[in-house]
């Protein structure tokens, strides 16, 4: 399958790759996605699909996953891969219990009757869906699981086979009130739960974690630099 090409010019490509410090990337996430479909093609970033799906691996992107940025580091714009929009039925987006290596608290799944939310699927080749196993952590941060047929809906055409997805292990973090917390960059359609950016929630895991003697900025250094300190947060 292969309908449509179009490069994007210099500035589009300034808001799809930013140049984030470490501190900006650990607080950005989940990064810019955009609302239409788009193809890593011959070295480039390309609007549109420009590879056939048939034979590739449908995942459903729920956090940075979705953005060709994130996707850029953990493949590069060598890699022949392709993002169509979808839409994810009776669920929400919200933060998950962990950390990651780049200092920022991730997203999960989280089952919500009525609620709809505007995601999008990655298309991967085999070597390429273990690759991305790799960086997710499979078995420790995420579980991959074929997701509830009719929940995932791809917008560009019509998909009946089955779609995956990766699910938080240690589950959801639930703040001060026990409930998880929607990621607020990530759109929804009849979510009844609070919305939070990224860098409020990572102060309320700092406040949870009880750290008073440094501030955000420094306390993601930490996380970031340290493996063995940030590996001893998911044991609390």
């Amino acid at each position: 399958m292969s309908y449509f090409t179009e490069k994007q010019d210099s500035s589009s490509l300034d808001e799809i790759f930013p140049d984030f410090s470490p501190f900006e990337r650990a607080i950005s996430y989940p990064y810019y996605a955009p609302g239409y479909s788009f193809s890593f093609y011959k070295g480039s970033f390309v609007k549109g699909i420009c590879h056939n799906l048939d034979n590739r691996i449908p995942i459903l992107s729920v956090g940075s996953n979705r953005s060709p940025y994130q996707l850029k580091r953990k493949f590069s714009l060598n890699a022949d891969i392709c993002v169509t929009p979808a839409i994810l039925y009776d669920s929400d987006i919200v933060y998950s219990a962990s950390i990651s290596a780049y200092g920022s608290m991730p997203s999960t799944q989280w089952p919500c009757e009525g609620v709809s939310v505007n995601l999008n699927v990655l298309w991967l080749q085999e070597n390429q869906l273990n690759k991305m196993h790799l960086t997710e952590g499979l078995g420790i941060a995420y579980d991959f699981v074929k997701l509830k047929s009719g929940t995932v809906k791809i917008q560009d055409f019509e998909f009946k086979n089955d779609i995956y997805g990766y699910v938080s292990v240690p589950g959801v973090f639930p703040f001060g009130l026990k409930t998880p917390k929607r990621l607020s960059s990530i759109h929804a359609q009849n979510t009844s739960l609070t919305n939070l950016s990224e860098k409020n929630a990572l102060i309320s895991l700092k406040d949870f974690l009880n750290i008073k003697d440094m501030d955000l900025k420094l306390w993601l250094e930490k996380v970031i630099k340290n493996q063995e300190y940030r590996l001893s947060i998911h044991e609390i």
